[in-house]
């Protein structure tokens, strides 16, 4: 019998409360990802068996300190839970609480019951609970509360098999409202004026809004003393209730948690730490990744060898081999680092340590629009922008997001070290500087020119955006959960989840705009009719890519470049370390051996001077050309999927590309 879908279940819960483990534990591998209406933060769903031939749907909704709507997340769950986009009514609400932390956990979870959505409530980390002497009497809480109260282990499934029949009694059984306080609720019709739909929704369930609206009119409270007070009244009602069904022996606290974070929020040995965590991140995902990502070139390599050997010569055999299997070896190349940083992502959230990260580096990167968040990407891209921009689905504000992925690809990359290489060896003498090898220092301060651009770029479109609009920046509220052990299976999943997303997804653009690249590579307008087995492609002089290059080498003479380093300068958008291999044909090298490149660049004589063409302010236009341009096919693509827009991807392109041609003609003049 085929199973059917019938109730719509959201998790609501506040952050680090397990909610994303119970979450795991209740889909397995039947998850999803996709976007909310209207915004770019990420939503997981997935599919879960509530009984025989009967499915439900449920949404891992961000974590909130409040429903009334203060930042990007909070407003995302409530336009979810009010249905604002007309998606579907939630019909059952899974309220996730810590244990160990009840107290702000109710405070949610009392707002959550007054929507008057049915509701369960699960309480997470029973060991903790256990660990910590609390005893909770969870019957008689779910009395007083209205509905049904479950203690679980989300990380050993301890406990889990409740879940699903009390979401079934849950459905059939309405709760009554939590709050209903005298005088306050009587005045919250004035807070509509604030557009506060869940103020909005709750005065809706109200019996007496005559009453109400005339009792307001009388009022001179504003909406935030009401929600003060309706805040203090919640408390007071939570206390009550933990006070009367939470037992407590003290003599068991969080003392590990606090001799930890002695040393790792230490102001000075905790951003030691920090650092040599981000250097081990930064070397792994340089250097860890390497040999998958070698076995990944020569396999695809050799099958496209062989697909060549074994397929008739021709048109589509060269399509195949020069324009498809290089844009899947390009996405297939990037799965180790991606799957890489998401699992370093993952055990720091599962151990508890990003909270710690993130208060850190919070008071250094709040100049600047970020939070410390904003770090691990921009560290990661150092690595690859790809993997780094995937990474900003780690923040729930959109505002930081949009400027994390506006300014992590002038963060020097891993693609950029070829083109880096070829033209400091060329250009920069092999020479120290005060005992410092003077091409290593070059290096070292493109590194820099990378973050600095970064850093000064996110302040000022945080400047622009603000003039723009009125922003509103959220309280910095950060709670540190104490150190856990990371559970494999919540690892294993956020790697699958963000992988697979990236192939699906960005993919199949990228290799789409692999095979336009290498058409416009292969052919030109003298040759269109030359599709036979024995001629498939053009010298590249006379392809459209060339006459492209030779079309633009007006605009980029101010820069010092001819026609061939504009070919291999488009040619690098597929990926900048194709522009080694693209001046190695130009130049008729033979061999692509970074020495025999040399070589043969460096005997170059630029006939209007008579000296050598590849001069030194030749050379720094060039680096800072490639240190500042978004010449990546695939960062382009990655941009336009994260940020779903287009637009915002090719003006990012446009600025940047417009950014490193004003800066390389600088150079050159000043140096020349």
């Amino acid at each position: 019998m085929e199973a059917k879908q019938s109730l719509r279940i959201a998790m609501v819960g506040r952050p680090n409360t397990g909610k994303s483990t119970l979450f795991n534990q209740l889909t397995g591998m039947n998850q999803k990802v996709s976007n909310y209406p209207g915004v770019t933060m990420e939503r997981t769903s997935g599919l879960t068996k509530l009984a025989p031939g009967q499915l439900a749907e449920i949404i891992d909704l961000p974590g909130i300190y409040s429903l009334h709507p203060s930042s990007a997340d909070e407003a995302v769950v409530m336009d979810s839970l009010l249905n604002v986009h007309e998606e579907g009514e939630v019909d059952v609400v899974i309220g996730v609480a810590d244990g160990t932390n009840l107290k702000t956990c109710l405070f949610v979870f009392s707002q959550v019951l007054d929507l008057g959505i049915p509701a369960v409530l699960v309480i997470t980390m029973a060991d903790d609970m256990a660990h910590r002497g609390l005893v909770l009497d969870h019957a008689a809480l779910g009395e007083s509360l209205g509905c049904e109260v479950l203690i679980v282990n989300a990380r050993t499934g301890e406990g889990m098999e409740a879940i699903q029949p009390a979401i079934i009694r849950a459905k059939a059984s309405p709760h009554a409202p939590f709050f209903q306080p005298g005088g306050i609720h009587l005045q919250w019709l004035a807070a509509l004026q604030e557009g506060d739909e869940y103020i909005y929704k709750t005065w809706l369930r109200s019996l007496s809004q005559p009453a109400h609206e005339a009792k307001i009119r009388e009022s001179g409270r504003g909406p935030k003393r009401l929600r003060a007070d309706e805040a203090i009244q919640r408390y007071r009602q939570v206390n009550r209730w933990l006070g009367s069904f939470l037992t407590s022996y003290p003599e068991q606290d969080r003392r590990f948690s606090t001799k930890v974070d002695r040393l790792l929020v230490h102001p000075l040995w905790g951003s030691v730490v920090l650092f040599g965590l981000l250097f081990v991140i930064f070397q792994a995902l340089f250097y860890g990744s390497e040999g998958p990502m070698v076995a990944i070139d020569e396999m695809m390599t050799s099958l496209s060898q062989s697909i060549n050997a074994k397929l008739p010569g021709g048109f589509f055999t060269h399509m195949i081999t020069h324009g498809l299997m290089p844009g899947i070896t390009g996405v297939l190349m990037f799965v180790p680092q991606i799957a890489m940083l998401f699992g370093f992502i993952a055990l720091l959230e599962e151990s508890g340590y990003m909270s710690r990260v993130v208060f850190m580096m919070d008071r250094f990167m709040r100049p600047f629009g970020l939070s410390g968040k904003s770090v691990v990407p921009m560290i990661s891209g150092t690595a690859c922008a790809i993997p780094a921009i995937l990474s900003t689905r780690n923040m729930e504000d959109g505002r930081e997001r949009w400027l994390a992925i506006a300014v992590t690809p002038f963060i020097t990359c891993s693609a950029r070290i070829p083109v880096y290489a070829l033209i400091i060896g060329l250009v920069i003498p092999d020479m120290a500087l005060m005992g410092i090898n003077l091409r290593g220092l070059v290096l070292f301060g493109l590194y820099f020119l990378g973050f600095a651009a970064a850093l000064a770029a996110a302040a000022l479109l945080n400047r622009w955006k603000r003039s723009q609009v009125k922003v509103k920046v959220p309280d910095f509220l950060l709670e540190m959960p104490e150190y856990r052990w990371p559970q494999p299976r919540n690892v294993g999943m956020m790697i699958w989840r963000q992988t697979s997303s990236f192939v699906k997804e960005a993919g199949k653009i990228i290799v789409a705009i692999s095979v336009i690249l290498w058409f416009a590579a292969s052919f030109g307008p003298d040759h269109a009719a030359d599709f036979t087995q024995d001629r498939v492609s053009v010298p590249i002089e006379e392809s459209y890519i060339g006459i492209a290059g030779q079309f633009i080498e007006p605009v980029m003479r101010p820069l010092g470049y001819d026609w061939k380093i504009s070919v291999a300068i488009l040619s690098s958008f597929v990926a900048r370390e194709v522009f080694v291999g693209t001046m190695a044909t130009l130049y008729s090298v033979g061999d692509e051996g970074i020495e025999s490149i040399h070589a043969t660049l460096a005997s170059q004589i630029n006939p209007e001077t008579g000296e050598a063409f590849f001069s030194l302010p030749m050379g720094i236009s060039l680096l800072l050309f490639y240190a500042f341009a978004m010449q990546c096919m695939s960062t382009l693509v990655v941009v336009a999927r994260e940020s779903r827009s287009w637009t915002l991807a090719l003006t990012q392109f446009v600025l940047m590309s417009l950014f490193a041609y004003v800066v390389a003609w600088a150079a050159f003049v000043a140096l020349s």
